[in-house]
C-alpha cells in the first residue's frame, strides 16, 4: 500500500521521493561565479547577495537548534543505554539457579521413598528458586 508521501501529483506522473529531489543550484554549477566591481555595485546584485546571506543565517540558526537537540538526545540515549545494560553473569547465575531449583523440585517426588533424599531435594530446589528470584529482585 503506497503512502501519501509518494502519491503522484498528476495522473501518469512519477512520484518524487526525498532521495530524488533535484538540487536547486546544480544547473548553475558551471557558471562563472566571480563578480566584477561594476556588477557588485549593482543594487540588484547587492539585494540578491543580502537575500542569500539572510537565508544562510536562517538555515544556520535552524541547524544550530538541531545540533543542540541532537546532543541532548544523544546524552539522554547514553544515560538510558547505561540503565538498560544487563549484567550477563548475574543473569546467567540467576537463570541457572532457577533451572536447577525447578529440576530439583521436579525430581523430589521420585525421591520420596528414600528417607532423607526427598525432603532434601525439596528444600534444595526451594532454596535455589528463592535465591534466583531474590537475585533478580535485588539486581533491579
Amino acid at each position: 500500500m503506497p503512502s501519501f508521501d509518494t502519491q503522484p501529483d498528476e495522473a501518469g506522473s512519477n512520484p518524487i521521493t526525498g532521495e530524488e529531489t533535484p538540487k536547486s543550484h546544480r544547473a548553475f554549477s558551471r557558471l562563472k561565479r566571480e563578480l566584477s566591481d561594476d556588477e557588485l555595485g549593482s543594487p540588484g546584485v547587492q539585494k540578491l547577495l543580502l537575500d542569500y546571506l539572510a537565508q544562510a543565517e536562517d538555515e544556520n540558526a535552524t541547524l544550530k537548534s538541531f545540533r543542540d537537540r541532537f546532543h541532548e538526545a544523544d546524552k539522554r540515549n547514553g544515560v538510558l543505554e547505561e540503565k538498560l545494560k544487563i549484567d550477563t553473569s548475574a543473569e546467567v547465575i540467576s537463570m541457572a539457579s532457577l533451572a536447577v531449583g525447578a529440576a530439583a523440585l521436579g525430581y523430589a517426588p521420585s525421591l520420596w521413598p528414600t528417607p532423607h533424599d526427598g525432603p532434601f531435594a525439596l528444600a534444595f530446589g526451594t532454596v535455589l528458586i528463592a535465591a534466583g528470584i531474590l537475585a533478580k529482585v535485588i539486581r533491579r
